[in-house]
């Protein structure tokens, strides 16, 4: 939990405009919905992914299996990597990364263009918080995912071509399961400490110097009577 003192603090140092987008955007984010991406070998595939779950309101990603690459491209995300929370995993075996992700409360559901999975637009998100998991460009999900897996998910199709990119298909998913999440009456919004952590992080990225602003800060609070404190 964030010390209201520094909150505020940093608060200061944005405009009110900033100030009135931070939090109307924050409000609309959710981790009730959660997107993992299965060893993607295009970067600019990672970094459209990223955009997208900024644009729709997906708070989190989580990038594993065997991507011989995390990096952003700064071009393609359009600096949504400050507003999304990136979890690079890759070093870790996914079997546990989706452990890990049910033992949060999340079911494992895989994307895969097969006859028996859920259709996007009958996909009940009643059923509980979910994390959609998405495979490689060429591979798609592997056999260690697929086993782990809860459900499967797929995007109907009515053209000659039965496939999307990686990063059209995330689009299309969470664009469409974010709609249908903010029209229910499922409780998928933020709470209130994650929420104010979310805020401080977002005003502390909207400031060129809010690492320096904030260390200033807890020098001073650590040492409130020496007046030449500074971490600089």
């Amino acid at each position: 939990m964030i010390d209201q003192n520094l909150y505020e603090n940093m608060q200061k140092h944005i405009s009110d405009a900033r100030l009135e987008k931070i939090f109307s955007v924050s409000e609309e984010r959710t981790r009730y919905l959660t997107l993992v991406l299965s060893g993607i070998f295009y970067t600019q595939n990672i970094s459209a992914v990223v955009r997208s779950c900024d644009c729709f309101g997906i708070q989190d990603l989580y990038i594993t299996g065997n991507s011989p690459s995390t990096h952003i491209n700064k071009h393609v995300a359009q600096g949504a990597y400050n507003w999304v929370d990136i979890h690079r995993l890759t070093e870790k075996p996914e079997e546990e990364v989706l452990d890990d992700l049910k033992k949060k409360g999340y079911r494992i559901v895989v994307t895969l263009p097969d006859s028996d999975a859920v259709s996007l637009p009958d996909f009940d998100l009643a059923a509980g918080k979910t994390a959609i998991v998405m495979g490689n460009e060429r591979d798609g999900i592997s056999d260690a995912v697929r086993e782990a897996a809860d459900g499967h998910l797929t995007i109907p199709m009515t053209g000659f071509s039965q496939s999307l990119n990686i990063s059209v298909s995330a689009a299309v998913i969470i664009s469409e399961l974010s709609m249908k999440l903010r029209n229910s009456g499922l409780d998928w919004r933020l709470d209130g400490e994650d929420l104010q952590d979310l805020r401080y992080r977002w005003m502390k990225n909207s400031v060129k110097r809010g690492r320096r602003i904030e260390e200033e800060y807890l020098v001073r609070l650590k040492h409130p009577n020496d007046q030449s404190s500074s971490p600089y």
